[in-house]
């Protein structure tokens, strides 16, 4: 690429279109149009169709793209190079889809310098980095192949999106033929308040409710601690409740308590109504009071003149009348409402799957082609790639590190029984990996806010292929939601034992279960730090790493966030130290 040098002189009167440039890999979209009298500079660069479009201030934030044909001469400042794409070599597809990685984003970062506040991209020092470069033909192949299943996955979007709107017309259609001719009764008649007090134990443990807005039920709030509560007061929630959070209930935050939500408690916020069962069901109750009808008579009844101060009365509540068709009417809705939610949950989970497709098949493209490209990659400062001591022990295939998932996760549960969190779960790989004598990690370990982090673990690696052979399961539990030892976790125990992994995850089990989130994030960090400056050949002293993290955007907030001086370095450099070689000497 070459950057151009296609200016435009800027003349009052005259119309301009000017681009916008989105983050992480969202394009160019147009900005709006203006009088040149509206635009300061008297010059500014003319895009033209194709052109490779960057943001100095924001690369490192995925801020870039091609110039689409309706943008063609729309203009855009100093701030924004643009590049002409030599198509002899590279295809503009190719290189629209290589951007979308991680490993672009890290290129931007490694060729961006300048204080915090300051950081911009230098792009002499961008356009001497290299990329993953195979045939012309090769380059179109790729191309055609990701956009092709990008348009299956927008095809599949619109089918899903009308697949919602004839399940919510069915329900619709069936709500008003249930509704027509029946009585309407006070809520208070048919699903009278029941408050049931908790009496709070000073070593009592009460896991907490809480409603969304906007329809979207109910939630699991952390567990209330005994001893920590002052002021409150608790009641307890029963499946087949509905349940209102009385400030927010205006836009819609209530919903029914199911089987799991059996014996969490709510404040003194939250007002539960126990349908009588001779009268009307909880979720038809629900779907009329969320409906445009339901929802405005839930206004009146929460008065107030500002949104802070809208709150639900009891009375108010109880006075709402509601329809009161037959029971069997209600059941049958019930029915039809209980199938909608299948489809729709199905529906929500493809949806998943089609937003985890596109990432993976980008890592999986161009890991490969980094790898058999002659014009490899430059190491970046962003990313440490780790050379294992010894390939019997490194974690090196997908399989193997579904095989270390599962492992830790089964350690894990065995002690404590709640379900593993993601953020624990990458750090508890990262840590064993480091046991077993990986000096870093053969894949890429990205800097982000929470420490170190591998973006292929969930996509395409350990934890995907972990979870599709069910050797661990997604569970939620006190501490939120997590992953837990699945169906098959006694088939995933044979290829435990058959790679020697129980110790390592044995190790992290001991060594880091007691220990609190931010020590784990607090260690990781400094680890890496540690590997990455000497990776560059820097001692990596506490000064040296204190410095290496205030210098990247990205870890700089983790000097306050995590108390970072030298002494606290230097004492968590003395832990890791005290580690990692009494682990070794362990094996």
């Amino acid at each position: 690429m070459v950057q151009s040098s296609n200016h435009k002189q800027i003349e009052p009167g005259q119309s301009y279109k000017q681009i916008t440039v989105r983050l992480w890999g969202k394009g160019l979209i147009l900005r709006g149009v203006c009088d040149g009298a509206e635009i300061s500079a008297t010059r500014q660069i003319a895009a033209q169709t194709g052109d490779f479009v960057i943001s100095k201030i924001d690369a490192r934030h995925g801020a870039f793209g091609l110039v689409p044909a309706e943008l063609n001469d729309a203009l855009v400042s100093n701030d924004f190079p643009c590049f002409k794409i030599d198509e002899e070599a590279l295809a503009p597809s190719y290189l629209k889809w290589y951007t979308k990685t991680e490993a672009f984003v890290a290129l931007c970062k490694q060729s961006s310098a300048g204080s915090t506040n300051r950081v911009r991209l230098k792009e002499g020092r961008f356009l001497e980095l290299e990329i993953p470069l195979p045939p012309l033909d090769e380059q179109r192949v790729i191309a055609q192949r990701l956009n092709d299943v990008e348009a299956q996955l927008q095809e599949r979007a619109k089918e899903l999106e009308a697949i919602e709107c004839d399940i919510e017309a069915m329900l619709q259609n069936a709500f008003r033929k249930i509704v027509e001719g029946a009585d309407y009764r006070p809520l208070g008649e048919v699903a009278p308040l029941v408050r049931r007090p908790v009496e709070i134990e000073l070593d009592g443990e009460y896991p907490e409710l809480g409603a969304r807005s906007f329809g979207r039920g109910l939630f699991h709030k952390p567990v209330l601690f005994g001893s920590e509560i002052t002021w409150q007061k608790l009641f307890w929630v029963h499946a087949g409740d509905l349940v209102f959070s009385n400030i927010k209930a205006w836009e819609g935050a209530f919903g029914v308590a199911t089987a799991k939500d059996h014996l969490r408690v709510g404040s003194h916020r939250y007002l539960t109504c126990v349908p009588h069962r001779d009268a009307a069901t909880a979720n038809f109750l629900w779907f009329y009071l969320q409906s445009r009808i339901g929802l405005r008579k839930i206004n009146q009844a929460s008065p107030g003149s500002a949104d802070r101060n809208r709150t639900l009365g009891q009375k108010p509540l109880m006075a709402i009348t509601v329809p009161v068709p037959s029971l069997d009417a209600q059941l049958g809705f019930d029915k039809l409402c209980e199938l909608a939610a299948e489809i729709r949950s199905i529906r929500t989970e493809t949806a998943k799957e089609a937003d985890a497709l596109l990432p993976a098949m980008l890592h999986q493209i161009f890991e490969k082609q980094s790898s058999a490209s002659a014009a490899p990659v430059q190491q970046t400062d962003n990313v440490v790639s780790l050379q294992a001591r010894s390939s019997s022990s490194a974690v090196d295939t997908p399989f193997k590190e579904a095989v270390l998932v599962a492992a830790i996760i089964k350690a894990l549960h065995e002690e404590g029984g709640q379900p593993l969190g993601n953020f624990r779960l990458q750090k508890a790989v990262y840590f064993a990996r480091r046991f077993l004598g990986e000096t870093a990690l053969e894949g890429e370990y990205l800097r982000k806010a929470a420490g170190p982090y591998n973006p292929t673990m969930r996509y395409s690696g350990g934890m995907k292929v972990a979870l599709d052979k069910n050797w661990i399961t997604p569970a939620s539990g006190k501490y939120g939601p997590g992953h837990s030892p699945g169906a098959a976790i006694g088939e995933a125990q044979s290829w435990i034992d058959k790679y020697d992994l129980a110790q390592a995850a044995a190790w992290v089990c001991d060594k880091f279960k007691f220990k609190q989130n931010d020590i784990w994030e607090l260690l990781a960090t400094i680890d890496y730090a540690m590997l990455a400056l000497s990776h560059q050949g820097t001692n990596p002293t506490s000064q040296a790493v204190l410095s290496y993290i205030d210098q990247d955007p990205e870890w700089h907030p983790k000097i306050a966030k995590l108390g970072l001086t030298e002494p606290a370095i230097q004492n968590a450099m003395v832990e890791m130290e005290s580690l990692f070689p009494a682990a070794k000497g362990a094996r």
